[in-house]
């Protein structure tokens, strides 16, 4: 099943058994991950919308929502067993895995891949590419401050963005576009560094 769960202080052991609990929980329903995730955007996003009426999930959508937060739910208490209540806190719940090579990429590998995407933009983009914000985060698994990785993951993604998308902005130079992204990296690397 193509999915991973969010709980940065968790070890591998107790992830595994998060992970092992979330999918009992969706192969007894009968769903795929995608099938049950979709129904959670489903509702969510007509959460986002402010509840249009003629846009509402269907009931096969609110199923499919229920099967994938009690997966969630099953997978935080299955991995956060015996935790404190401010540790359990932090722990997200699960997610789909859409692109393994930037979602579990290794410290090193993730910093290196994003560089090397920076190196290589044009800044002529039309559409939004998430590699960057999935290897940012990568980088930062090993990070227990959520608002730490926050802050440091968001500053990688807005100054990609800007990089990216430089091409709608003709008359403004895209090196120092460029350097901002490395310098974000960079500081990404410094402040997430391991403490050993």
């Amino acid at each position: 099943m193509n999915i991973l769960i969010d709980a940065r202080r968790a070890s591998p052991e107790e992830k595994q058994r998060g992970l092992d609990a979330a999918r009992e929980v969706i192969e007894r329903s009968g769903l795929t991950p995608e099938e049950a995730a979709e129904g959670s955007f489903a509702v969510e996003g007509w959460d986002e919308m402010g509840f249009p009426p003629d846009q509402e999930p269907s009931e096969r959508e609110y199923a499919a929502a229920d099967v994938w937060w009690a997966a969630s739910n099953a997978a935080i208490k299955a991995c956060c067993e015996g935790w404190p209540d401010e540790k359990r806190m932090q722990v997200s719940g699960i997610q789909l895995l859409h692109n393994p090579d930037m979602q579990l990429a290794d410290r090193t590998t993730a910093l290196s891949r994003m560089r090397a995407i920076i190196q290589a933009e044009d800044g002529e983009h039309e559409y939004h590419d998430d590699r960057v914000f999935l290897l940012a985060l990568a980088a930062t698994a090993e990070v227990p401050d959520s608002s730490k990785v926050q802050r440091l993951v968001s500053a990688v993604t807005v100054a990609y963005t800007s990089l990216s998308l430089a091409g709608f902005h003709p008359y403004e130079p895209v090196e120092p576009k460029r350097q901002a992204v490395l310098d974000a990296i960079d500081a990404l690397e410094a402040e997430s560094a391991p403490l050993n």
